[in-house]
Parts: C-alpha cells; sequence; structure tokens
C-alpha cells in the first residue's frame, strides 16, 4: 500500500512534465486528426488538451501500479516555449519515467502476489522475483506490440487508404479500431496476473490469459466492469478530498488501500478461475 501512496503524492506534488503548447510539428500531426473525424476546430483543441496536459501518468506504459491521478488540467510547459519538440529529450523522458515505474511495479506486484499466494520470500528472494518479473513485463510489452504490428499493419494501411479515398468513412473506421482493441485488452488483461502467479513468460502469459477469458468472458467482463466503476467513482470522492485541509495524505492512503484491493482481487480472481 506504501508504494501506490508514495508514487500518488509524486504526482500531485511533483513537478509536472508537458510538451510546449508552441511544439508546431505536434500541433499539426492533432490537427489533421481533427480534420480527418469531420470536427472543425477540433484539431487545435485536440492540439492545445494534448500539448497542455501532464504526462507523467500517460507516458508510464510500463506502470501497472494503482495511483491517484490529480486533476486533469493545464500544466506548466516543462520543456520550454521552443518551435519544436525536444525528441531527444522527449524519449530521454520516456524512458527514465518507465524505468522508474518499472521498477516500482514489479516490486509491488511482487509483495502483492506474495500475499494472495501465501507463499512469502525472504527480501533478497523478492528482489531477484521483482527483477524476474519486471523483465517478464516488459517481454509481454513487447510480445503484445510485435503480434499487434504484424496482425495491425495490413488492415492500418487499408483503413488510411479509405479514410483518404472516402473521409466520411473516418469516423465508422476509428470505432471499428477501437473496438478490435477493446476486445484484445480484455483477452490479454491476465497477463500480468500470470506471470506473477503461474511463473510462465510472456508468450504463455498471453495464451493464459486468452484461456481463462474465453471460458470465463462474462465473469471477466463484470470484474473488469466493477472494477471501473470503483475506480472511477471512489477516484472522485478521493480527489474531492484532497482539496481540503490534509486531505491528500488521506485520499492517497485511502486510493492505495483500494486500489491495492482490487489488483489483489485480479490475481485471486486469475488464480481461482485457471484452477477450474
Amino acid at each position: 500500500m506504501l508504494i501506490p501512496a508514495l508514487m500518488g503524492g509524486y504526482l500531485w506534488l511533483g513537478a509536472p512534465i508537458a510538451l510546449t503548447p508552441l511544439a508546431t510539428g505536434v500541433q499539426t500531426d492533432l490537427a489533421m486528426v481533427g480534420e480527418l473525424i469531420g470536427q472543425e476546430g477540433e484539431g487545435v483543441r485536440l492540439a492545445q488538451a494534448v500539448l497542455m496536459t501532464d504526462l507523467r501518468l500517460a507516458l508510464a506504459w510500463l506502470n501497472f501500479v494503482p495511483m491517484l491521478a490529480p486533476t486533469e488540467g493545464p500544466v506548466v510547459p516543462l520543456m520550454g516555449l521552443e518551435h519544436q519538440v525536444n525528441w531527444p529529450r522527449m524519449l530521454l523522458t520516456i524512458g527514465v519515467v518507465n524505468l522508474l515505474a518499472l521498477v516500482f511495479s514489479s516490486y509491488f506486484l511482487t509483495l502483492l502476489s506474495e500475499s494472495v499466494s501465501g507463499v512469502y520470500l525472504p527480501l533478497v528472494g523478492s528482489l531477484q522475483r521483482a527483477f524476474a518479473v519486471a523483465l517478464a513485463l516488459v517481454g509481454y510489452w513487447l510480445v503484445l506490440a510485435g503480434i499487434g504490428l504484424l496482425l495491425a499493419l495490413p488492415f492500418l494501411a487499408l483503413s488510411i487508404i479509405v479514410i483518404v479515398a472516402l473521409p466520411g468513412t473516418a469516423l465508422a473506421i476509428l470505432l471499428a479500431w477501437y473496438i478490435v482493441l477493446f476486445w484484445a485488452y480484455i483477452y490479454t488483461c491476465f497477463a500480468p496476473e500470470a506471470i506473477l502467479l503461474s511463473r510462465v513468460g510472456p508468450l504463455q502469459a498471453i495464451v493464459a490469459s486468452i484461456n481463462v477469458v474465453r471460458h470465463n468472458l462474462a465473469d471477466t467482463l463484470i470484474l473488469l466492469l466493477l472494477n471501473l466503476l470503483i475506480v472511477n467513482g471512489l477516484g472522485l470522492v478521493w480527489r474531492q478530498l484532497a482539496t481540503m485541509p490534509v486531505g491528500l495524505p488521506v485520499a492517497l492512503l485511502g486510493s492505495a488501500y483500494i486500489g491495492s484491493g482490487l489488483t489483489a482481487a485480479r490475481m485471486e480472481f486469475y488464480r481461482a478461475h485457471l484452477a477450474r
């Protein structure tokens, strides 16, 4: 519980990371997205929203720790008022953010999986296990990205051709992609739990997740829906509490407690349904 609370505290009290609002290259690309979906002025609003938003959590692709994020809103850009994005600095920032997120996530998940399984390791053993989990989580994302690119590239090229030829189909095609990605997430969502509890590699973890979801689709959807409702519902309460005097520590600890419990519930769900 301490790790989510400390990481949430960093999000609330630490310096934000944002792209410069004058990064013309990014503004142009995002404006084109708005034009493709047929909403006049949407590209400008999209560019402003992205470029002025704190990106610490969005950039942490390897984060698996439940944290209380601050209320979204404009932030002071950290990268200066340049006319182009400083890509080396941006890539370095992404690397550092994900390295730290991976270190904390792997240790947090290792400790939590020990509580769920009832098998506790000494400190050195937990650290060694956390290192193995970190490597497996990186491998999981690489395998997922590789399979996704291999399967998606032909359809992505076809989608672009259709959108260019028939701009009116852009929204329908984007919706179709959203549906595909949604179900891909549903079927692979228990891969981290498989890595932690079944102690398998990334590819075997994806297969194990697909098998669990395939045989328990309704239960999986109910679990994920309840998780979403609890996180979003209590998130409003925690953020409101955080604005009160001495409310931030209470909100961070409460959010960390509930978030850790929900993460443990996912592990218990996977373990229980894997045994069937």
